[in-house]
């Protein structure tokens, strides 16, 4: 259980720190993607949970919710942030679509090994390409939201 510990302390410092790499002209979509995106993680993270999909064995907060906080509301959100401040929004949208679809196997695949080595998260029902499936949808509503409210259509 140390390595859990570790694990999780040292994804929510590197998180919290990355967040450093932000450009200064998008601190504000920073701040909009953060809390955007805590609501369907949240969400999503919680009905897979009560749903018995999904279990984390080793998690903070563990009397007060059974989902992973660090995950939900600093990780997940932090590389939202990530993945829109580097968005290709010049490309043609397959290779929009290819960018998204990139990382969400590249985040699949670090959970897929979590789930396997670790007590962090445990399938009971889940499937890999469904993590693969949500993040790339989250990444691709975020994405949209953020062009639509900030205007950046002319990015498109």
């Amino acid at each position: 259980m140390i390595l859990e510990g570790i694990l999780l302390a040292a994804a929510a410092i590197v998180s919290i720190l990355s967040l450093i790499a932000t450009p200064k002209d998008k601190l504000l979509q920073m701040q909009f993607i953060l809390f955007l995106v805590q609501v369907p993680t949240w969400l999503l993270g919680l009905t897979m949970v009560e749903f018995g999909l999904l279990e984390y064995p080793y998690r903070e907060l563990a009397s007060v919710n059974r989902t992973s906080f660090i995950f939900e509301y600093i990780v997940f959100p932090v590389i939202c942030v990530h993945v829109n401040n580097y968005f290709p929004w010049q490309a043609t949208p397959f290779l929009k679509t290819i960018y998204l679809a990139t990382i969400g196997l590249l985040l699949t695949g670090f959970e897929f090994m979590l789930e396997h080595y670790t007590m962090l998260i445990k399938y009971t029902g889940w499937q890999w390409y469904w993590t693969w499936g949500s993040e790339v949808l989250i990444f691709g509503l975020t994405q949209k939201t953020v062009a639509w409210f900030f205007r950046l259509h002319d990015k498109q």
